[in-house]
């Protein structure tokens, strides 16, 4: 007995060690075995099965990380700013004001699992998004935008952060999640009030950690009284917007802007909605897929429709985006069909009906939403102002289970375990896909990308700028 208590006792310190203190720390030889001795194989084994985390130079291509750094600066450099702390080794940018509209309140609604395919503005031939379809051409209509990954947590990454999906798993589960640069943070440097609303419980995918260490309010299942129904996921998507306009009323009331996040959850299995929706082709369970894209669309719809009669919708960007495609499918490597998002952004009083064609991802959302406002702020983002960027050259970065992906101007470059390389060229019309010769230029932006994203996050350099000194700074309680 006492010998099997001091090896529980072992393990119990192991496990505690690999959670606690990064095994990376003892790295300090060029030699990756060596190094593996040195950071003991157990304790490193229990890290990685603790947090998904994988050692990303032994398992991906990678490049020096000087060079990776510099090609970054140049590439990111083509959407204006001023680099200001390069010495530093980060990334932060500069933008200073400019016209437009102002201290508006905004609101970004992440519809679950809302993809393009649905939609007929995206080429559907089902009429099930008629409200996103229509509002959309009454805003700015992004026809051709993308997901970063296939998991809530990563659509919610990247609109928040503006950071590439580094391998295996979202920075909002990573050690360390708790003090990066966020949108948030930048709003609150701004003034605005920043909030996270989630129809379900936040603890799932640790959102109400991240968020709620990043500044911002966060509002889920357990602030919402009364519903109309709900399921294992969480209330209705109809219940989670009016406990947003009522929460919104009271920051107005409050005074000053407001900026917040609204996660849905009905459009999930098991697809079961509340009765008298039947007309709109919603039945009570049993519609499947396509009776949850029509939910989350009335739903949308509804809000939007409400949202007119209060006091502060003349004043409030709204942006609408999936958190990810319906379903992944097919046997590629980074089945980008699926990757296809709609993306409107909607404020009626203030932006006229346009169309963008340029490639638009979810990292770009943020400085795109910054440049329309033309507040002078300062983040360390990875995307790109879409109206303002030369659409030329434009890339969009992915991941898929363990692969992680750069694709531009029709290739597209994986980058897998093993360090293994694999190059397509993709035709969108017809979802088609070709190996490909190897195309230097683009693999090397692709790890120079994807290495910096990863060693900017692990060494803790991705923070917000400035200080964010709003950090406990909360609003009207939800």
């Amino acid at each position: 007995m006492k010998r099997w208590l001091l090896v529980a006792a072992y393990v119990l310190a192991v496990v505690l060690a690999a959670h606690y203190w990064s095994t990376d720390l003892l790295s300090h030889d060029s030699n990756r075995v060596e190094n593996e001795l040195a950071q003991n194989g157990l304790s490193s084994f229990v890290r990685a099965a603790l947090t998904n985390e994988i050692d990303y130079r032994a398992n991906y291509r990678s490049d020096d990380p000087r060079e990776n750094f510099a090609l970054v600066t140049s590439e990111l450099g083509r959407g204006g700013g001023v680099f200001t702390r390069l010495p530093e080794g980060r990334l932060d940018r500069s933008f200073p004001a400019r016209p437009g509209l102002g201290h508006l309140n905004v609101v970004l609604v992440s519809s679950e699992s809302f993809g393009a395919e649905f939609s007929r503005l995206y080429g559907s031939e089902r009429d099930l998004t008629p409200n996103f379809d229509e509002l959309a051409q009454q805003g700015i209509w992004f026809s051709n935008a993308y997901a970063s990954g296939t998991r809530t947590v990563r659509g919610l990454e990247a609109f928040s952060a503006s950071i590439p999906p580094i391998p295996t798993v979202s920075i909002l589960r990573r050690p360390g999640f708790g003090h990066v640069a966020t949108w948030g943070a930048v709003m609150r440097s701004l003034g605005y009030r920043t909030s996270f609303l989630y129809g379900g419980y936040g603890y799932f995918d640790n959102m109400n950690a991240y968020f709620g260490a990043n500044g911002f309010d966060v509002v889920d299942r357990r602030s919402i009284g009364t519903v109309r129904f709900e399921n294992i996921w969480g209330v209705s998507d109809e219940d989670l917007f009016d406990h947003s306009l009522a929460y919104f009323d009271r920051l107005h009331a409050a005074g000053g802007p407001f900026f917040s996040i609204i996660m849905t959850t009905s459009n999930h299995k098991p697809f079961t909605f509340r009765e008298g929706l039947e007309a709109q082709g919603i039945p009570r369970e049993g519609g499947g897929r396509a009776a949850g894209v029509r939910y989350a669309d009335f739903a949308l719809g509804r809000f939007l429709r409400d949202a007119r009669e209060h006091p502060w919708f003349d004043d409030t960007v709204f942006v609408v985006a999936a958190d990810h495609g319906a379903r992944v499918y097919g046997a590629e490597q980074i089945p980008l069909r699926t990757y296809e998002i709609p993306l409107m952004i909607y404020a009626p009083k203030h932006l006229a009906p346009r169309r963008v064609d340029a490639l638009t991802t979810q990292i770009d959302i943020a400085p795109t939403v910054l440049g329309l406002l033309g507040l002078p702020y300062e983040a360390p983002f990875f995307g790109q102002d879409s109206l303002n960027t030369p659409a030329e050259d434009r890339i969009a970065l992915f991941n898929h289970n363990h692969d992680v992906a750069i694709y531009r101007d029709g290739r597209l470059v994986v980058f897998g375990l093993g360090k293994s390389v694999n190059t397509f060229h993709y035709d969108p019309a017809a979802d088609r896909y070709t190996p490909a010769a190897r195309d230097p230029e683009l693999e090397r932006l692709g790890i120079a990308y994807f290495q910096t994203a990863y060693d900017l996050f692990e060494r803790g350099y991705y923070l917000p700028s400035p200080p964010d000194s709003r950090m406990a700074d909360k609003g009207p309680k939800p």
